[in-house]
């Protein structure tokens, strides 16, 4: 893996994904993030009982999260987000409603970070569709729950 996706500068492209395990009640996010010709690959897991009732979507949504505070961090200008959960840029644009709390959190997050002058993108993919950075993603959230 190491035809890796290129970035301008000020620059980053993150693959996120979300997985959830049953047997645990624990959901998992996993992303392979994008910048200056380098790879690095982040991958959490989380418990909260009622970030539990979304499953594989809470994962989703940390994911996409853990990437823009990545970008973040690192005082990049611009990020593209490739999701293949179409509410990751739904709940951010307003396409769809945030009606539970993890997705009005999730909403705010984006917001602030817009703010803090960080121009997000979204590119919808085809999970599980053989695109090896979507599927890298799904990996790493898999892992991080024992999956």
């Amino acid at each position: 893996m190491t035809n890796y996706p290129v970035t301008g500068t000020g620059e980053a492209i993150a693959y996120v994904d979300g997985s959830f395990n049953p047997d645990t009640n624990e959901y998992g996010a996993g992303v392979a993030f994008f910048c200056n010709g380098r790879l690095t690959e982040l991958s959490q897991k989380g418990s909260n009982p009622d970030a539990a009732t979304m499953r594989n979507v809470s994962g989703e949504v940390m994911a996409s999260m853990m990437a823009m505070r990545e970008a973040s961090r690192l005082g990049l200008q611009r990020l593209v987000i490739y999701h293949d959960y179409q509410g990751i840029a739904d709940w951010c644009t307003g396409a769809w409603k945030t009606k539970k709390e993890g997705t009005r959190v999730y909403k705010e997050y984006y917001q602030q970070m817009r703010l803090s002058g960080l121009d997000i993108q979204f590119v919808k993919v085809e999970g599980h569709s053989g695109d090896t950075w979507n599927d890298r993603a799904d990996e790493l959230a898999r892992a991080a729950v024992g999956k």
